[in-house]
């Protein structure tokens, strides 16, 4: 092998590697198509039964990844107080039909999974701050457009 093509070999790996190395920040076409505002409603069981009926709002998307923000109003069952609870959501489609997305509401993230059929994300959320955990179900359904 002469010293110039092993040269013209070498850069061509090196370009190769370059290239593979680089990847582009630009949001890729979205796979899931989440997309605009979805009807929220949910029950917390623990620590106290609360209801939950809110908005969540999907303003980015990207392959299967998504972004976008949460706002509920939470009542509790027995004593009928109400609180708002709002904050950024994101998330992933993590396989066949699953969503999982964290919703940190009250500097907490609150971890929902759930399977996607059609318009409607139903499934359970967990969260744990402070030692205390609470927990719940939620549904959410896309909003008529």
């Amino acid at each position: 092998m002469s010293g110039s093509w092993k040269a013209k070999v070498r850069l061509t790996a090196l370009a190769l590697l370059l290239s593979s190395c680089l990847k582009s920040t630009e949001p890729q076409p979205s796979l899931i198509q989440l997309n605009g505002s979805w009807n929220y409603t949910g029950i917390q069981t623990v620590p106290v039964r609360e209801t939950l009926t809110g908005t969540l709002t999907i303003s980015r998307e990207s392959g299967t990844s998504f972004q976008g923000r949460l706002d509920l109003v939470g009542v509790n069952s027995q004593t009928q107080q109400q609180r708002l609870l709002t904050g950024v959501v994101s998330g992933s489609e993590s396989g066949t039909d699953v969503i999982d997305f964290d919703a940190d509401l009250e500097s907490t993230p609150r971890r929902h999974v759930g399977q996607i059929v059609a318009d409607t994300i139903t499934g359970t959320w967990v969260s744990s701050a402070d030692g205390t955990m609470s927990s719940g179900t939620f549904r959410v359904e896309r909003e008529t457009r």
